[in-house]
């Protein structure tokens, strides 16, 4: 082996350690924690029900003997900075660009845009302008399109990128878009999402769309078929995350912490805000206290440490207690290979979106080798500061995963299908 090449391998294999440990040691650690009670009286599936059926049962897939936390304390808490008003204007031109689907805009909707609008969902994305994210999005939207002009294209209605960067980028043109402002400089302590529940806030209140729900989504969401209203007015829809779990001894605390109106725990959802399809109104409530509790409960050591990457979801789970927002809990939201390996959850049903937030590594047989760096190897933390491949990818060998093969073949038709890639 020359010494580029062996330099390329060491190189790989600590690119693929470091996505691993930063993944794998939260779940392990998550995924130890003990279940206890129901959200049955908000939910078509317990909390309990949820994590023994899902397909990556982390109880039966990982091993749960890690107490590494990945997250270290915050400083000292202090009261948050109050969060300045958004200066961001939009330009004429960009607000009358007409887009092939609705969008958000400035004025109001029309009472036959409302009427189109009924029954429908707005696709909503926050983003940065950050190349690892631009690339995710382009491939994300794309995807968007091909649904909206299927035969079948189920609730989807109209389509938003939120850029919480305070100015414009080079996607404008290429992705409906609105620029909101970040948070006042320093504010998140390098905790990027801590941006998203103030941009969002922004968004309702500076911009207007037809359609009644929100679908809140994330650039590493692909789409797999045309998702129908899973909403109602007064109970929105949301993906469970078996580590969002307000019940667990060591986190009730923590969460009692910030329950200023008692809410009792039954009404804490296992949830985080994406993937959750919501009607606007609701939203809005959950927007008066979602951004200013992301912000305190950043600044406090104890939950800081505690919910590490994931305090931002924390925080929607909280807020929507304290202003009564309830959730339906839809298992077959959301598949994440290489755990979930088919389009189906247990009980037959299709998942609606893939997550690739997962490193896939197979070996020439197609074997899953979880915590090993595979034969065939892909992980979309290795295009962090590059973006992928005008070609696309190698696909996987043969015997893989059945899911991970579909994320290959709609990663590389998103990348195919943009002209100036």
């Amino acid at each position: 082996m020359s010494l580029r090449s062996r330099g390329a391998t060491v190189k790989r294999a600590f690119v693929f350690l470091v996505s691993t440990v930063a993944t794998y040691s939260i779940l392990h650690y998550l995924g130890g924690l003990e279940e206890e009670g129901d959200f049955t009286s908000h939910a078509s599936s317990s909390f309990d029900d949820v994590v023994d059926a899902h397909p990556h049962n982390i109880r039966d897939e990982l091993h749960a003997d890690s107490n590494v936390f990945m997250s270290s304390a915050s400083p000292s808490p202090s009261p948050p900075p109050p969060v300045p008003p958004s200066t961001t204007t939009t330009t004429t031109k960009e607000e009358e660009k007409k887009w092939s689907h609705p969008t958000s805009m400035r004025r109001k909707p029309t009472a036959e845009e409302i009427e189109q609008g009924k029954g429908k969902f707005h696709v909503m994305l926050t983003a940065n302008e950050q190349s690892y994210v631009a690339w995710q999005s382009r491939i994300m939207y794309q995807r968007y399109l091909k649904l909206l002009s299927s035969e079948d294209s189920g609730a989807f209605g109209g389509f938003t990128r939120v850029l919480h960067s305070e100015r414009a980028d080079i996607l404008m043109d290429e992705i409906p878009s609105v620029v909101v402002d970040p948070l006042p400089k320093g504010v998140d302590e390098g905790y990027v999402v801590l941006n998203r529940p103030y941009a969002i806030k922004q968004w309702l209140e500076k911009y207007n769309f037809a359609e009644e729900y929100v679908f809140m989504t994330e650039p590493d969401h692909l789409y797999l078929r045309p998702i129908p209203l899973l909403a109602q007015p007064k109970l929105a829809a949301a993906f469970p995350f078996f580590y969002i779990n307000p019940k667990d001894p060591k986190f009730t605390p923590i969460v009692q912490k910030f329950n200023k109106v008692n809410a009792d725990l039954k009404d804490f959802a296992p949830i985080g805000n994406s993937p959750v399809m919501i009607h606007k109104d609701e939203l809005k409530k959950v927007c008066t206290v979602w951004d200013t509790l992301a912000i305190k409960m950043k600044q406090d050591p104890e939950t800081n440490s505690a919910f590490g990457w994931v305090l931002e979801m924390w925080a929607y789970s909280i807020a929507s207690a304290q202003v009564g927002v309830k959730y339906d809990l839809v298992p077959e939201f959301m598949l994440q290979p290489p755990w979930d390996k088919t389009e189906e959850v247990p009980g037959g049903k299709k998942g609606y979106i893939l997550h690739y937030t997962y490193g896939q590594d197979f070996n020439e047989k197609g074997k899953f080798t979880p915590g090993k760096v595979g034969k065939w190897h892909w992980d979309k933390r290795d295009f962090t500061w590059k973006k992928p491949p005008k070609e696309g990818f190698e696909m996987p060998p043969e015997g893989t995963h059945p899911l991970t093969i579909k994320l290959m073949e709609m990663i590389n038709d998103g990348i195919r299908s943009i002209p100036n890639w």
